[in-house]
């Protein structure tokens, strides 16, 4: 598919492959902190978890150590693949990357935000095995309690080991737990690809890439050359990034509308409205939004809550449509959306009146709007500009 090009901003394409959603699978399932959140719910994540079986969930926990990052920096070589971009090919590609290259990339080398907090030199003579530049990588990682446990190991197997050991977990994975989803999965991948494709000829930049994210700014940058936006159903709500050699890929959760075919239903952006709205504490900040922005460390300070209780907060709210998230001066900064809740009223309405209660209700019954059409348009590294 070729990039649509719009004016001073980098072009856009919309990519699918299975070899991401089966990444996109692994982080959803590493990341046991953010199972709670994770939309898939918990009869998916317990079924794969089971698909999988205990030897291969417990080499996968010891391959991440928990984070679900390693994947997401492995993104940028499925793009980089041969197309289809199928699970085969990109596991082919793997294995011919020399090895180093290839612990380079699970560390994120080429990652904009790893580079800023660890010396490039540093991280390459680290994956040479130089021991004094192990220590300034490890102890530059020592403010990401989630990656530092990964970076030791992986450091600490060296990168013929550990080039190994990946390849024998993907294929493992490949084999018990994707077989059984790719089939249910990438139709629903295809359709929300092609749907953004059609809305991107339609929306001005800035405002399609909110949209596709569900809340997320593009903030552009000189080193960007190319912007590459890649639906996924079981991350859901998070959008994650990747970067690589000019390219930012913006893994994104999908539209309601390419999930749900169950007309009878109501809408999963209903459903989700009033799963945020159903809480006190996030009622009370969003009216805190509606006075003035705030980062996450405000919110948790201003809330008196821990920041990783306050994220989850956030994740669910822009999920849902109701902020919106940029980078700030110091940090990430979140801005209430004032255009969504006017809209709720009459999406529950509409909901409610269903035609078969609208044709028996009597006569003499208060009016009620009619279920209006869902569109793509109305409707989280983990998060690296989201929380």
């Amino acid at each position: 598919m070729a990039p649509l090009r719009r004016g001073d901003n980098p072009p856009v394409s919309v990519e699918t492959g299975a070899a991401y959603e089966m990444l996109m699978s692994l982080v959803t399932v590493s990341e046991t902190a953010n199972h709670e959140v994770a939309e898939v719910g918990p009869e998916w994540l317990a079924a794969t978890q089971k698909r999988a079986g205990t030897a291969l969930m417990k080499r996968l926990s010891e391959f991440t150590q928990g984070s679900g990052d390693v994947w997401v920096h492995l993104i940028p070589l499925v793009y980089d693949a041969p197309a289809p971009r199928d699970v085969d090919t990109f596991v082919g590609h793997l294995a011919a990357t020399d090895a180093d290259e290839l612990v380079r990339q699970m560390l994120g080398y080429y990652d904009y935000h790893v580079q800023r907090a660890t010396s490039p030199m540093s991280l390459r003579a680290a994956v040479d095995g130089d021991e004094q530049a192990i220590t300034e990588v490890l102890s530059a990682c020592e403010s990401w309690p989630e990656w530092h446990p990964f970076v030791e190991r992986i450091l600490g197997l060296g990168s013929r080991r550990a080039k190994s050991d990946l390849l024998a977990v993907l294929r493992d994975w490949r084999a018990r737990v994707w077989q059984a989803e790719e089939e249910r999965l990438l139709p629903i991948l295809q359709r929300d690809a092609e749907a953004k494709r059609l809305l991107a000829r339609e929306l001005p930049f800035e405002h399609f890439v909110e949209v596709t994210t569900n809340g997320v700014r593009y903030v552009a940058r000189p080193d960007i050359e190319r912007l590459v936006l890649i639906p996924s159903y079981v991350n859901r709500p998070w959008v994650s990034f990747a970067e690589q050699r000019g390219a930012m890929i913006m893994i994104y959760p999908v539209a309601d509308e390419s999930v749900s075919a169950d007309s009878d239903a109501p809408p999963l952006r209903l459903v989700r409205l009033t799963k945020a709205l159903a809480d006190e504490k996030r009622l009370r900040i969003l009216r805190a939004l509606a006075e003035k922005p705030a980062s996450l460390m405000e919110l948790a300070e201003m809330f008196e809550v821990p920041k990783t209780s306050m994220h989850h907060h956030m994740i669910t709210l822009r999920s849902a449509g109701l902020v919106t998230v940029s980078p700030g001066p110091k940090d990430k900064e979140y801005r209430l959306r004032n255009d969504v809740l006017p809209g709720l009223a009459t999406m529950l309405a509409g909901y409610i009146a269903t035609p078969s209660r609208a044709a028996s209700a009597d006569d003499s019954a208060e009016p009620v709007a009619p279920r209006p059409r869902r569109t793509i348009g109305t409707r989280k590294r983990r998060e690296a500009v989201a929380p």
